[in-house]
């Protein structure tokens, strides 16, 4: 589940067929080859044509068969996707057709002036791939820039409000008038999930209705898996539905002390974090998880925060133990931190996640109480280690004198946590800070170790997930 390589070969002299494509799907192999249906962006793609080998495009991978004669069975159907396309209609935030957009250093850009997002402007032309959250917001995997605007528009995500005949998708107006749902059953509803092309509008704006509609139609966020099979789900978590369930998409969600976590832990199953569920398709839409991976490696932190800490705002912050944590489009802000700062020093919990390049992201924020050093916390990927001492999130976690937990809040000794607790793996302390950079005693524990197991089985009979990589196969080897 968690790691694959893709091997090139060359030949001076010979003479090579291609046969198929090898894609690097969330670390699955994905083969192409000439029988393989492809659609990109709802067309199906001429045979012949290459494919769009763009990094973090959304890819759903189908089989017809999860048996293979020769290793990887070549996929029935492969389905390149966006989830918005359109007209930037907000820059702070960011805005793709009144969708909050969330850029992080892990977004793969194509043709974005100065290759910096913070140079698109009003009015800009973007495809956006990614994961569609129930706040209506969208996790961006890739964005390429449209210089030559696009006539064909897409707009996804959930129905937020139906007022007579307009449709709210957040704060997205658009006009229902003539236009007739597919698969919506007797109407559009609150909390569906629709799919909506239409033309394009010169001069639209966020005050724009949508109104040139030429297909409105319900449909599931992950494709429908067949029960019995595996397979390998990529999206955002919504709703917990109970100490062992979530919501994930139409699918409900379950896990069990057998199912091996990456990056993080059954704790940080909240709301808006984006992860691959990797597992087995059950009946009336149920999916039994073996193993779960967060996209990135998931962060929390407690502790003191005086209001100059906090700037509120789209583009809002929070430094807590030193960590300044920027706000995604997909946060849960329920005590209205970032959104309106704090009026006096409080105690503040903050979860969410690092990008590659060390940026800080929260997807929740809560407020704690009264600010107490001595009930602090850090958690998040070890980068060093140095018996008693670890360093997390630029911090120095002192385990003198703490007490060892595993990740599944076990109490082990301290030989057994150090040589499980390898940078990359994730561990946090609950502890006391000393107001500086260190926090000392309590708990410390192991989160997730850096290589669980892989989830053993068969291939996959539907993957869904973002591309990484791409390679060829050789029809009839080297000549």
């Amino acid at each position: 589940m968690w790691k694959f390589v893709v091997a090139s070969f060359a030949c001076m002299g010979s003479t090579l067929a291609f046969a198929a494509d090898v894609l690097d799907v969330n670390g699955h192999t994905v083969v192409v080859d000439s029988q393989t249906q492809v659609v990109v962006d709802d067309q199906p793609l001429a045979p012949g044509a290459p494919l769009p080998l763009k990094r973090g495009m959304r890819i759903e991978a189908t089989y017809a068969t999860t048996v293979a004669p020769r290793g990887v069975p070549a996929a029935a159907t492969v389905v390149f996707s966006y989830a918005e396309r359109g007209a930037v209609t907000s820059i702070d935030p960011l805005r793709v057709l009144g969708q909050e957009v969330t850029v992080t250093a892990d977004t793969g850009l194509t043709g974005v002036p100065g290759g910096s997002i913070g140079n698109i402007a009003l009015g800009d032309h973007l495809d956006v791939s990614g994961y569609v959250d129930t706040n209506s917001s969208l996790l961006a995997s890739f964005i390429e820039y449209l210089p030559t605007p696009t006539p064909r528009w897409l707009l996804s995500g959930y129905v937020s409000a139906v007022n007579g005949s307009e449709a709210m998708l957040g704060p997205q107006r658009v006009s229902l008038a003539g236009v007739t749902p597919i698969d919506c059953g007797a109407a559009v509803a609150v909390g569906q999930f629709v799919e909506i092309r239409a033309d394009a509008i010169a001069g639209f704006t966020a005050a724009s209705l949508l109104d040139t509609v030429t297909r409105l139609a319900c449909v599931s966020p992950v494709p429908l898996g067949t029960p019995g099979a595996l397979g390998a789900l990529t999206g955002v978590v919504g709703a917990a539905l109970s100490p062992t369930s979530f919501a994930f998409g139409p699918y409900v969600v379950s896990y069990d002390n057998t199912t091996e976590f990456r990056f993080g832990s059954a704790d940080d199953l909240v709301p808006g974090a984006a992860l691959e569920v990797d597992g087995v398709f059950g009946a009336n839409l149920a999916f039994a998880a073996q193993g779960i991976q967060f996209n990135a490696p998931m962060i929390r932190l407690e502790g003191p925060v005086a209001p100059a800490d906090v700037q509120p705002g789209a583009s809002g912050s929070v430094t807590v133990l030193g960590n300044n944590v920027r706000r995604a489009a997909q946060l849960r802000d329920d005590d209205a931190i970032y959104a309106s700062g704090i009026a006096q020093p409080r105690q503040v919990e903050l979860r969410g996640y690092l990008d590659h390049l060390g940026g800080r992201w929260a997807t929740r924020a809560r407020l704690r109480g009264a600010p107490d050093p001595a009930s602090s916390r850090a958690g998040g990927p070890v980068t060093s280690v140095a018996r008693p001492l670890l360093s997390v999130l630029g911090l120095t976690l002192d385990s003198t004198g703490a007490t060892f937990e595993d990740p599944a809040g076990n109490a082990i000794d301290g030989d057994m946590f150090f040589a499980l607790a390898l940078p990359g793996a994730s561990v946090e302390q609950s502890g006391s800070w000393n107001g500086i950079d260190t926090l000392s005693g309590g708990v410390v524990a192991l989160i997730a170790p850096l290589d669980p197991p892989v989830p053993a089985g068969a291939p996959r009979s539907l993957i869904v997930g973002t591309l990484r990589g791409g390679d060829h196969l050789f029809a009839n080897g080297f000549d």
